[in-house]
């Protein structure tokens, strides 16, 4: 991976710098899941939403906010910084259909088959794309893997986060806890269910969100509102960046961030 100019185009948002003067998501993924996971850092991380992804295809209509597709988003990085190969990021429940019934296997097949097709990437990227298409395509089933997925130039890697990235962090409610300085507080409005729960479909709006709105009326106020900014709202990557990095520095939650099937399915590609 060394040799290559890697860029991870990943579903999030650009965030007011923490006090270290570094973005969170640049943050959560060149620093706090390299250094756990042991591999190399991307050259470039571009946020992106899932729209660009669903852009990309003819058949789906247009949404407010859709007008670049995937494929165009990476070409106009790739003519402002150029790159070798890419790992595409993204959460396989999106924010406006959070009840919806999605497949994350479909979405990564649908998304190979739309980059095979892309009418504005060179035609190696083309071609790897349909070679990667075709690999899935013929296995018997989703986790029967035929070769070795190597990061090569003109590649793109998958990474479907299934439900959202935010399900890593509410795999344990105690952590949750000692992370944010509540653990031995009365915390009214704190959410109950779903942690720990692989079936819940959205751990952000369901867990975090009111997690966080319920510490934030607790007087005096936790230590921590000093140190992040905003709520789950407005910067919820800023958010996920401190959760994520407290709970790597925690010996009873970091076994269970590293061994998440995201964090898995990183560590295989890379």
């Amino acid at each position: 991976m060394a040799a290559l100019r890697v860029a991870l185009f990943v579903e999030g948002s650009e965030s007011p710098p923490t006090p270290r003067q570094l973005d969170p998501l640049i943050r959560i993924w060149n620093e706090d899941l390299v250094e756990a996971l042991k591999i190399e850092p991307f050259d470039l991380i571009v946020p992106i939403s899932k729209k660009h992804l669903i852009a990309m295809d003819p058949d789906k209509p247009k949404m407010s906010g859709a007008s670049e597709g995937l494929d165009q988003r990476m070409m106009r990085q790739m003519t402002k910084t150029p790159f070798d190969a890419a790992v595409v990021a993204w959460d396989l429940v999106p924010a406006w259909n959070p009840s919806g019934s999605f497949c994350r296997w479909r979405e990564t097949l649908d998304l190979y088959n739309l980059l095979s097709h892309s009418k504005v990437l060179p035609d190696l990227w083309r071609e790897c794309a349909k070679l990667r298409l075709k690999d899935l395509s013929q296995r018997s089933n989703p986790g029967a893997k035929t070769n070795t997925t190597r990061l090569e130039k003109g590649t793109i890697l998958a990474v479907c986060m299934e439900p959202m990235f935010e399900n890593l962090l509410v795999q344990d409610e105690q952590g949750v806890k000692r992370a944010l300085g509540v653990v031995n507080r009365q915390i009214p409005g704190w959410p109950t269910k779903g942690w720990g729960d692989p079936q819940e479909r959205h751990p952000d709006s369901a867990i975090l969100k009111p997690a966080l709105k319920a510490i934030r009326r607790l007087r005096p106020k936790p230590a921590v509102l000093k140190q992040v900014r905003g709520d789950f709202i407005t910067n919820k990557t800023g958010w996920g960046e401190y959760l994520l990095r407290k709970f790597l520095q925690d010996p009873n939650i970091e076994p269970k961030v590293v061994g998440h099937q995201i964090c898995v399915r990183l560590s295989e590609i890379l």
